[in-house]
C-alpha cells in the first residue's frame, strides 16, 4: 500500500514537474519575443522610427504574460474570400483578403475573429496571415487604433493557438510616417485582452 502510494506521488510530482517546465519554456518565449520586439525599435539599423522620434521614444510597454490570453481557437476557411478595402491610419484604402474565422473562448464568452492576407499575395510575404483586432482597451492601455497579431498558414489546421501575448502595435502607433491598416468592425472583441504590447503617449 506504501509503495503504491509512493508511486502514485512519485507520477504525481513528475507530471507537475514536466507541467511546470513547459509553462516556463511557454513563458520564455513569449519574453524573448517581447524584448526582440522592444530592441527593434531601439537599435539604430532595425528601428521604423526616424531620429525625431527616437529622441521622443520611450519604450514599448508590455501587459504582464498572462496564460489566459493563450487560446485555442477553432479555424474555418472561407473559400473564395472578398477582398476587403481596409481604411488606414494614412485615410488611404489596403486590400486584404479573407482568408478564415478563428472562434474561441474567453471570459466564457465566445470570440469570433477574421484572419486576412494581402491581396495581391506579396510573394516574399505569402505564408503571412493578419489577424487585426480591437478590443475594451483600445484608448485606455492599449493603442487606440488597435493591434495586430501574425499568423502563417503553414500553422493553420483545425485548431490554432492565438496568443495574444504577442499581440503589437502598428508602427503608427509610434509615428506619423506609416499607412496602417484600421481593425475592421468584426474583428472589434467586447471584452479587455490585458495581454500583449500596452500604450502611453
Amino acid at each position: 500500500m506504501i509503495n503504491k502510494l509512493f508511486l502514485a506521488l512519485t507520477f504525481l510530482v513528475i507530471l507537475v514537474s514536466c507541467n511546470s517546465s513547459k509553462q516556463l519554456i511557454k513563458k520564455a518565449d513569449i519574453q524573448l519575443y517581447q524584448t526582440k520586439l522592444a530592441e527593434e525599435y531601439t537599435n539604430p539599423k532595425t528601428t521604423p522610427l526616424i531620429d525625431e522620434e527616437r529622441t521622443k521614444f520611450k519604450g514599448i510597454t508590455f501587459f504582464p504574460i498572462d496564460s489566459k490570453y493563450t487560446v485555442k481557437a477553432k479555424f474555418t476557411e472561407i473559400e473564395n474570400g472578398r477582398v476587403i478595402p481596409f481604411p488606414t491610419s494614412a485615410k488611404k484604402i489596403k486590400n486584404y483578403k479573407e482568408y478564415g474565422t478563428v472562434t474561441f473562448m474567453l471570459d466564457n464568452q465566445e470570440q469570433t475573429l477574421t484572419i486576412y492576407q494581402s491581396s495581391p499575395i506579396i510573394e516574399k510575404y505569402e505564408d503571412s496571415l493578419f489577424l487585426p483586432f480591437m478590443d475594451e482597451t483600445n484608448g485606455v492601455t492599449s493603442y487606440g487604433g488597435g493591434r495586430y497579431l501574425d499568423l502563417s498558414t503553414k500553422n493553420i489546421g483545425n485548431e490554432i493557438i492565438l496568443d495574444f501575448n504577442q499581440a503589437y502595435n502598428p508602427y503608427c502607433a509610434y509615428s506619423k510616417h506609416y499607412n496602417c491598416p484600421i481593425p475592421p468592425s468584426n474583428n472589434v472583441l467586447d471584452v479587455e485582452i490585458n495581454a500583449g504590447v500596452s500604450y502611453h503617449k
